[in-house]
């Protein structure tokens, strides 16, 4: 039986999703508490590899319970004592042994968040990027919604081999103003390594007058242009939504 766990979390103290040699992971840190849980070893798979100090207020792992001794209620309880206040785990139910957290997907949602004001509120710092100057949100928006379609974002991505596809489809972007904050939304089914931050880098630097529209659609064509790239700080990134077809949409604290 494969069960799947949806949480939120505070990616602050953590140095990715992905389980790696050195430092606290959300792959690693489950691993673990699932193992004391079952009292034997227990591999996890996860729906996102995010990068350190990202959070996110949906993300997705599964496993495979080994003996079904734990009720699904009990297991909830269990990782909400053994974990870190900076993990919600917000539903835990069974799926069908083909699930993948990952590839059963079909679109996902991040954010981007700017406090985009010349008075900063410091205890929005641990989840939002604050410019030294407000930037102009018209220029922003220009940028950004050239992303939307498709393109090749191998200009905008750090692709993890020479075989990825690096041709994908945004199929929504948008900017929000809400309360003091200017949020960048982008939904699609996949993403590259990196690529909501390059693209977020490349809004900045047009806002800035430091790249024009012109060169981001000659990049958006997968031709290289020697300008200075920036990845956007990661704090303000949020995976804020998962989609997939056979389970319903899950809310946060639902």
């Amino acid at each position: 039986m494969k069960i799947l766990i949806r949480i939120a979390f505070l990616g602050q103290n953590f140095i990715g999703t992905q389980k790696q040699k050195k430092g606290l992971t959300i792959q690693s840190v489950f691993e673990e508490a699932l193992t004391n849980i079952y009292n034997q070893p227990i591999k996890v798979t996860i729906g996102s590899r995010l990068d350190s100090q990202v959070n996110a207020l949906d993300f997705a792992l599964s496993f495979s319970d080994p003996n079904g001794s734990i009720t699904l209620e009990h297991l909830k309880y269990y990782l909400r004592r053994y974990l870190s206040n900076d993990i919600f785990i917000k539903s835990v139910e069974t799926v069908a042994d083909s699930f993948s957290p990952r590839y059963s997907c079909i679109n996902k949602t991040y954010l981007y968040l700017i406090q985009n004001q010349k008075q900063s509120n410091p205890l929005l710092n641990r989840f939002t990027y604050t410019p030294i100057h407000p930037l102009n949100e018209d220029k922003l928006q220009e940028a950004l919604l050239l992303f939307k379609g498709e393109h090749d974002f191998k200009e905008f991505a750090t692709p993890e081999s020479s075989k990825e596809k690096t041709i994908l489809t945004i199929d929504d972007c948008h900017l929000i103003d809400k309360e003091g904050l200017t949020i960048l939304a982008f939904t699609g089914q996949s993403f590259l390594r990196y690529q909501v931050r390059f693209m977020v880098g490349a809004c900045i630097r047009h806002a800035n007058d430091k790249l024009r529209l012109e060169d981001i659609k000659t990049l958006l064509s997968g031709k290289k242009l020697k300008y200075q790239k920036l990845k956007a700080e990661p704090q303000g990134l949020l995976l804020y939504k998962i989609d997939y077809p056979s389970l319903k949409p899950d809310l946060f604290l639902a």
